[in-house]
């Protein structure tokens, strides 16, 4: 206990210089017990635990339900402690980071932790802003649904899987691939990254190589904070710069407008094949 008796933990407690948080962890009375602080409690109340899940997600920023803390035990090990999430399964050093002196699961583990526990339309989307900010790749994810077969979750990743497998990493994006085959447009690739003098320009949504038009896809998880606003901005700058022609669609033109978005495509191939 920190080199403090438990005589002089227990005056303390009584006198309200100390506070409890889950009961266990003692902590300064002054002390907001907000989120972060749970979570970092929960870590320090269970030996050899990660914080991890929804817990971990939140100190990445990533858009998750707000919630009791989470953190992973190795599968051996059973502890309770109330008002926490425990998860009992193996976890690589390779998936491991340390954040303020607390052992925390990195991003692409802490995106399938949360994947396998979110309801599957929750985890459909985001498994879609996950692959397009980068956070997770779709063969990182095959590998760790081959690591973890024969735990809770797993049967749900693998419809998941099944459902981006197609090359296109958002559900806007496989919209608009079946609309495409539908209307027998072809010539295109899917995610096929573009490059310019200064090395890669970005992943394009659908690409048609032949006549360099790239159509971009803002789904309904696109980003929306202003550094990614600013960063697509550049990077359709440097497309148009190296030569490309970029259209853009949103998921309510896909949907809503399918023939608007058809006849564009069109209208933009023979434009261009013209020329």
């Amino acid at each position: 206990m920190c080199g403090f008796t438990p005589r002089q933990i227990a005056r303390r407690l009584r006198s309200g210089a100390w506070q409890t948080v889950l009961g266990r962890v003692l902590a300064e009375a002054g002390l907001r017990i907000n989120p972060r602080v749970r979570d970092w409690a929960a870590q320090l109340a269970v030996s050899r635990s990660v914080v991890a899940g929804f817990a971990a997600a939140r100190e990445y920023g990533i858009p998750v339900p707000s919630g009791s803390p989470c953190i992973i035990v190795p599968p051996e090990t059973h502890p309770r402690l109330a008002g926490v999430r425990i998860l009992r399964t193996p976890v690589d050093r390779r998936d491991l980071r340390v954040c303020d002196g607390v052992p925390i699961t990195n991003v692409e583990r802490t995106i399938f932790d949360c994947l396998r526990l979110l309801p599957e339309r929750e985890a459909r989307d985001l498994l879609d802003r996950a692959l397009q900010q980068g956070w997770i790749t779709i063969d990182g994810l095959t590998d760790r649904i081959h690591r973890h077969t024969g735990y809770r979750g797993n049967p749900k990743l693998i419809r998941l899987l099944r459902g981006v497998t197609d090359g296109a990493r958002s559900e806007a994006e496989r919209s608009l691939l079946a609309l495409l085959r539908e209307s027998g447009i072809d010539g295109w690739s899917a995610n096929r990254p573009i490059r310019d003098g200064e090395g890669l320009i970005g992943i394009g949504d659908i690409v048609f190589d032949a006549i360099r038009l790239v159509v971009e896809v803002d789904g309904a998880a696109h980003h929306t904070g202003p550094y990614e606003f600013q960063r697509d901005r550049h990077r359709q700058n440097r497309l148009v710069a190296a030569g490309w022609t970029v259209l853009r669609f949103t998921w309510r033109d896909i949907v809503e407008r399918p023939e608007y978005v058809v006849a564009t495509i069109r209208a933009m191939i023979l434009r261009l094949s013209a020329s």
